[in-house]
């Protein structure tokens, strides 16, 4: 095989893997896959089909190697480099989650492994904000027609902008 139908054999497999999201947006409200979710799979699929995926940073690029163990044939993907400032953490765990947000794509470009579309919406921080505060604006017009228990549950979910609480809440009271 060569290293493009070992690509493309490893695509197919992966693709009929079922493999399952564990990640949760609680914020936005949305399902992605980890690289926990990801690695397993393709590593046994790299051990069948013969080839191994290296990946590499350097300040202005990420790579990742699609190369065929049984020959020279290799497949390189890269990604720009970006920055991360997460508040309270290290420089050294700002570049860390930088690569492993990065690294994950990598994987998921050369699998060609995708997400559903619908979301691009929420995936701009500032519509998922707008998102958030339009759930709490209605959800405070139905208020006045909830019990103590519903009220206490509704600050809850308030407080903790969770969109998933948010959307229950108004679906329960229409």
């Amino acid at each position: 095989m060569t290293v493009f139908e070992k690509l493309n054999e490893a695509r197919l497999r992966f693709q009929n893997a079922g493999v399952k999201k564990s990640g949760h947006n609680k914020f936005a409200g949305y399902t992605y896959y980890e690289l926990a979710d990801i690695l397993p799979f393709i590593n046994q699929i790299a051990n069948e089909l013969k080839f191994c995926c290296v990946v590499n940073f350097t300040p202005e690029l990420a790579t990742l190697d699609f190369c065929d163990l049984e020959g020279d044939g290799r497949i390189q993907f890269t990604s720009p480099m970006s920055n991360a400032s997460l508040k309270g953490c290290h420089e050294v765990q700002n570049l860390g989650a930088v690569e492993t947000y990065i690294k994950r794509y990598l994987y998921q470009n050369c699998f060609e492994i995708v997400e559903a579309d619908a979301l691009d919406g929420v995936m701009d921080p500032n519509n998922a904000e707008a998102e958030v505060e339009n759930l709490i604006s209605q959800v405070k017009t139905k208020m006045s027609t909830m019990t103590d228990e519903q009220l206490d549950f509704t600050n809850k979910a308030i407080s903790a902008r969770d969109v998933g609480k948010l959307k229950t809440i108004l679906s329960k009271c229409k």
